[in-house]
């Protein structure tokens, strides 16, 4: 009978401490955005999620929007289709066909191409020259939208239906919204295991126990994190752990821009999975160098909450 007690009031604490925890990460969340806040005076909303990987918990998630010269709450419902490619998903899909290599070379010239429907596609560089020649992996770290629509094309052709039934399920039935593609790279990091992001203190549901083959979900956490030391994603590295990231930019209307970036750490062996979300208007605009500074933080104030036991990361990360 005692033991069972004990075992009662060791959850009852465990509960608690957990909540304590939780409320101290969004508490310090909402002291970073509020920092940034006073630094950035373009930015008009900001969302950020923490989610610990294993179990598809969502341990903060908050939002706010700029009114005046304070922050008031925000719920972020954006889901619109785009024509910017989610780079993650769109390599898995790519890899998981069998006919590219994360090593495979594709011309992108000096940025600008006409995929087989019709659609012109740029880089984010391509008033500079664009990457010339890539390979798919490289096209990854540095976000190469002609790179993949040219991958896309010689895979897919113009039946691109098998593509888009892959994205849906790896979005988790929900391709529009930034809550789908947080659940893929939580999968991701997870090793390809996905879970349904639920509150903390609902139970844990496996939405699929393998989303796709795991050689081609190791190369994708490679690429991931390759972004992050070699690529546009370095701003969100951490002095104190590995990490791995990807994201992307958008204009939502006008002047109006939208940043989005996901990753997880440690990459080794990913505890918590993160999302940030920036909207702005005019330039410039990047989710590496704007929302990377905003994951880097959300890092560290993670691993000094949880007191995580955390090697440093390699020089390679």
């Amino acid at each position: 009978m005692k033991s069972g007690l004990f075992l009662f009031l060791g959850l009852v604490l465990s509960s608690s401490t957990n909540q304590l925890m939780a409320d101290e990460v969004a508490t310090n969340v909402t002291e970073l955005l509020q920092e940034d806040f006073k630094n950035d005076t373009t930015w008009t909303k900001a969302v950020v999620c923490v989610v610990e990987t294993k179990t598809g918990k969502i341990k903060a998630n908050l939002g706010y929007e700029r009114k005046g010269s304070t922050l008031v709450p925000y719920t972020d419902t954006y889901q619109q289709e785009q024509n910017e490619m989610e780079t993650g998903s769109t390599y898995l899909a790519l890899l998981t066909s069998g006919k590219v290599t994360p090593n495979q070379v594709f011309d992108t010239g000096y940025g600008v191409y006409e995929d087989i429907h019709g659609n012109e596609v740029k880089d984010y560089n391509w008033r500079r020259g664009g990457n010339l020649q890539i390979c798919l992996e490289r096209a990854l770290q540095v976000r190469s939208q002609v790179a993949f629509a040219m991958a896309k094309d010689y895979v897919y052709g113009e039946n691109t239906s098998e593509f888009d039934a892959l994205i849906n399920t790896f979005l988790a039935g929900d391709p529009n919204s930034s809550m789908g593609i947080l659940t893929f790279y939580n999968a991701v990091a997870n090793g390809g295991k996905m879970m349904k992001l639920v509150p903390d203190g609902e139970d844990e549901t496996v939405l699929l126990e393998k989303m796709a083959d795991s050689l081609y979900v190791a190369q994708l956490q490679t690429g991931l994190r390759y972004s992050v030391s070699q690529g546009l994603m370095h701003k969100a590295g951490s002095d104190y752990v590995n990490v791995s990231a990807c994201g992307r930019t958008f204009i939502l209307k006008e002047n109006l821009r939208r940043m989005e970036l996901w990753g997880y750490f440690p990459s080794e062996d990913p505890i918590y999975t993160i999302m940030v979300i920036l909207e702005k208007e005019g330039l410039p605009a990047s989710a590496g160098g704007m929302c990377g500074p905003i994951f880097a933080k959300t890092v560290d104030l993670l691993v000094d909450t949880y007191k995580l036991a955390l090697g440093h990361p390699s020089t390679k990360n």
